[in-house]
């Protein structure tokens, strides 16, 4: 989980990100949370049930490249949200849902989403902007808007650098 000054993200899988919510893999064909299809050279799938509950907005932030530091992330109390990919994989960090007021510095850990997975928070699981594993990146969210305010909130304990992998040095 959490080193003494940085953490370095893995790659999200359903039982590694299960404590966060679940994670749908639609480009490997072996998911079961998966229906597939075949066609005339093409390959199909969809989740079982909705990605979301309730009726989702599509949004689309851009990020930066990893690393980055950490230091501030918000929650939806009344939405899951779901993270997809646009072309090139991101890093998500996140915290667990709790009561508290902010997230915990020594509980974050951080997930690489590669294309053709779809990763869906839990409601209540902080979570940052996430950045690009390579280079800046776009990547699609999807939750229900207009729920109330969810502020960002700085992390308890201080900034927490994020690398995409072990080599990456500290940043400015």
């Amino acid at each position: 989980m959490t080193g003494l000054d940085h953490i370095v993200a893995r790659h999200a899988t359903a039982e590694a990100f299960a404590r966060f919510g679940t994670v749908y893999d639609l480009d490997g064909g072996r998911d079961e949370k998966v229906v597939w299809t075949d066609g005339n050279s093409w390959r199909d799938g969809f989740t079982h049930k909705p990605l979301i509950s309730g009726s989702g907005h599509l949004g689309m932030t851009s990020g930066a490249a990893a690393p980055w530091r950490c230091a501030e992330m918000e929650r939806h109390l009344g939405t899951e949200e779901a993270i997809f990919c646009a072309g090139a994989p991101v890093v998500l960090a996140v915290a667990p849902a709790s009561a508290a007021p902010a997230p915990r510095r020594d509980e974050i850990e951080a997930f690489i989403v590669s294309p053709g997975q779809a990763v869906v928070m839990d409601r209540g699981v902080w979570h940052d902007a996430c950045r690009g594993l390579t280079q800046p990146t776009a990547y699609f969210w999807m939750a229900i808007c207009g729920l109330g305010a969810s502020p960002w909130v700085p992390v308890e304990g201080g900034p927490l650098l994020v690398l995409a992998d072990a080599g990456q040095g500290a940043i400015a």
